[in-house]
């Protein structure tokens, strides 16, 4: 008579069976729904915290199955950061997203130029931050004082460049770090020295400095534009730009009317002399370096030429001449 299997090999089967069971599941899909929801890992949560997140949102089969399968990926590693997972995807495939650290990041570019109104509505495009809540926390004195900042509002201190940003990282943490970038470009050896032989500190170079980013279209006009108010300053001339009203009014969607000129704002440079309550924009290094170092000249009025540049004077009566001329072709023009 034929014999049956063995009692020993029966058993090495279901063993087998058994053991292989985990594998099965930690490569088979939770469901069906294939629709992405966001899952947060924040900083120093523990595995078996995000075990039993994953679990209680029905993405895995069972915290131990994800245990399991975030150590056999990467030695149990998990990456912080925000995750776009789905009941579709496997427990092995989510361990090794996170492992991986394959997570969702959302790119800020703040451009030469930007005021907090423009940085606010950025933020609120890559869904970083809420305009509105940005600007609350922008103007926020706590939040200003933590990071050193001596004015009401964050204006002039985030670094133009391009960010980003992960969700594990609060908003305030991140707008933190882009502040501490600025500080630290002040924190240079030859930029101390400078501010200590023109008397600035980083406040009124910032100020400055945004006043000559919004008036110079050129870059090689910087330093003497530059020139132009640090001459008026020491003349003890009020400094006239423009800018300064136009953001006093917050009339950035509009031209600047004769109105405006007399309006009682810290930032009317037309009524008071000296530097504006602060600085109006994030200005470009560029803009930064050129305040520190204008360019020898004893120019103290310009205006612009209507393509770009800017015509330069030394007198009222030469400065008066290039208006009438200027203002008059640009009269033609929209005519």
């Amino acid at each position: 008579m034929p014999r049956g299997p063995s009692k020993p090999l029966a058993a090495i089967a279901i063993l087998v069976f058994v053991a292989a069971i985990p594998f099965v599941c930690a490569i088979m899909p939770r469901g069906r729904d294939s629709a992405r929801a966001s899952f947060i890992v924040k900083k120093r949560t523990k595995t078996s915290a995000v075990a039993h997140a994953l679990k209680s949102r029905d993405l895995v089969f069972s915290e131990y199955l994800f245990l399991f399968c975030s150590l056999a990926a990467c030695k149990g590693r998990i990456v912080a950061g925000e995750y776009e997972l789905s009941p579709s995807m496997s427990t092995f495939a989510i361990a090794k997203k996170m492992a991986r650290g394959e997570r969702k990041l959302y790119a800020l570019k703040i451009v030469e130029g930007y005021n907090v109104y423009t940085i606010g509505e950025a933020l609120g495009r890559s869904g970083i931050m809420d305009p509105k809540a940005f600007l609350q926390l922008a103007h926020d004195r706590q939040f200003l004082t933590s990071l050193g900042i001596p004015s009401d509002s964050l204006e002039g201190y985030l670094a133009p460049d391009t960010y980003f940003f992960s969700k594990e990282t609060g908003v305030d943490e991140f707008l933190g770090k882009i502040v501490q970038k600025t500080f630290r470009f002040f924190e240079g050896a030859d930029i101390e020295q400078r501010m200590r032989e023109t008397g600035m500190d980083a406040f009124e170079v910032l100020s400055l400095a945004s006043i000559i980013e919004k008036e110079a279209k050129l870059e090689q006009e910087k330093g003497t534009i530059s020139a132009v108010f640090h001459n008026r300053m020491r003349l003890g001339m009020t400094l006239d730009a423009d800018p300064t009203v136009i953001y006093g009014r917050e009339s950035f969607n509009r031209n600047l009317r004769k109105a405006d000129l007399s309006a009682q704002t810290p930032y009317n440079t037309y009524k008071f002399k000296g530097l504006p309550k602060g600085p109006i924009c994030s200005p470009s290094r560029s803009s930064i370096m050129a305040a520190l170092w204008p360019q020898e000249s004893d120019m103290i009025y310009f205006v612009s030429r209507n393509d770009g540049s800017h015509a330069f004077s030394r007198t009222v009566e030469e400065h008066n001449h290039f208006v009438a001329l200027y203002q008059k072709n640009r009269s033609r023009k929209q005519e």
